[in-house]
């Protein structure tokens, strides 16, 4: 550890006395930034971008397909986990609603949110292939409502039973959502 410690600092003294030289040696030859000569993504690439060689129409559906995989994998993960530990979430949502007039409709509700998670994550990640694919985000766009109205669910919940900072955490993915759903004009 200690040699590597000394190794660094003779490499960042080096580095330091190198770059000074070369400061005082070099000329300014042009006043232009140097970023103006780096070409952008649209000299690049025209109005078309490429991911893993799939033309993609442009980085506004770039992002939906990307906050698609986002909310499919939290919700497809959530919806299976609600699936494999039934009776773990149900003793939770018991536990959670147990002073909220839901605590009489958990196993009812803790179904229904099973069936909302996994059809928004399911239909989110079959969007994102769908616009890879077939250049169109429509799939992307129910997806991201059946999100959106689970969202909504789980906030009223949280609301229900007092649980504000719960309620607080939903926020940035609801954001999220609602962020794609406006970019879908």
């Amino acid at each position: 550890m200690k040699n590597l410690v000394i190794l660094s600092l003779v490499v960042l003294v080096y580095t330091i006395s190198v770059y000074g030289q070369e400061q005082q040696t070099q000329e300014i030859i042009s006043s232009k930034p140097t970023i103006e000569s780096s070409p952008s993504t649209y000299e690049r690439y025209g109005d078309r971008i490429e991911l893993l060689g799939i033309k993609i129409k442009d980085p506004l559906v770039l992002c939906q397909v990307l906050i698609a995989i986002f909310l499919a994998i939290a919700f497809i993960q959530s919806g299976l986990d609600k699936i494999i530990d039934r009776q773990g979430n149900l003793n939770f949502f018991d536990e959670h609603f147990v002073k909220s007039p839901l605590k009489s409709v958990t196993s009812i509700a803790l179904s229904v949110l099973t069936v909302m998670e996994l059809g928004g994550g399911l239909l989110c990640l079959f969007g994102a292939f769908y616009a890879l694919i077939e250049k169109n985000t429509i799939y992307i766009f129910y997806g991201l409502l059946v999100i959106a109205l689970t969202l909504l669910t789980l906030f009223f919940g949280q609301r229900v039973t007092k649980d504000y900072i719960g309620a607080a955490h939903l926020v940035p993915y609801f954001i999220i959502t609602m962020i794609a759903i406006m970019s879908m004009y």
